[in-house]
């Protein structure tokens, strides 16, 4: 069965970015894939009117909870994955995480990022006996940094301290995943003279893709005795 994914943390933290790169990746496998945005900005339905995209790509702006769960609840009968950016908003986090078979909370390079995953993270181990069961949360990062610094550390360190695995894998600061928004399409139909790094780019969303469940089973052991993730101020193998 496709996994349904929510995506957010309560500080803007690159959770569009995600979706939008795993939405794209996963309908460039021919999986249809329904890309719910329910955050505050409608960055990912801004992007839908940009240039066409794939038709085994649907993407619905809803922020009403009984809504987001009826379009959840269609992608899963219809056997299509599920992908819900929840943005910033605690009562959307919460509604969406109780429909998703993973929450993945975004992390930037930045201690305010870290610090509002870890708050995020607390806010869903709190409410973790509703919504489906069986369900599981880790942070991913959504701008892996090459920079070894103080800062890096720090925001690696707060994020190791909580008991909630981190993914091995996550996306690198790189502007091809940016170039969607200002150019629409995907990382899968834009040219390399609108995306610089397009191939390292693909790799890595397709690696992400593949550890939550999206393209296959599921790699990672979301258990907190996995693997050591690999830290925030490396950068991905190419």
């Amino acid at each position: 069965m496709v996994p349904v994914l929510t995506i957010g943390s309560l500080k803007a933290s690159g959770a569009t970015t995600l979706a939008m790169t795993l939405a794209a990746v996963v309908c460039g496998a021919d999986i249809p894939v329904t890309l719910i945005d329910a955050a505050r900005d409608p960055d990912a339905a801004d992007w839908a009117e940009k240039r066409q995209l794939s038709a085994r790509l649907r993407i619905v702006r809803a922020c009403d909870p009984i809504e987001i769960e009826r379009l959840v609840r269609g992608a899963r009968r219809r056997g299509e994955a599920a992908i819900v950016d929840a943005g910033t908003d605690p009562e959307t986090l919460l509604s969406s995480s109780r429909l998703a078979d993973q929450t993945l909370i975004p992390v930037r390079f930045s201690p305010l990022s870290a610090f509002a995953a870890v708050a995020t993270d607390r806010l869903l181990a709190a409410d973790e006996t509703n919504g489906r069961p069986g369900r599981t949360r880790a942070f991913v990062a959504s701008a892996v940094t090459p920079i070894p610094s103080r800062v890096a550390r720090a925001v690696e360190d707060l994020i190791l301290a909580s008991p909630t695995p981190r993914l091995p894998v996550g996306l690198s600061l790189r502007a091809a995943f940016e170039a969607p928004f200002l150019n629409g399409g995907s990382l899968f139909t834009l040219g390399d003279d609108e995306a610089p790094g397009l191939d390292r780019a693909r790799a890595e969303a397709a690696m992400l893709a593949y550890e939550v469940g999206l393209l296959g089973p599921k790699k990672v052991n979301l258990n907190p005795v996995s693997e050591p993730a690999r830290p925030l101020r490396r950068p991905l193998a190419a």
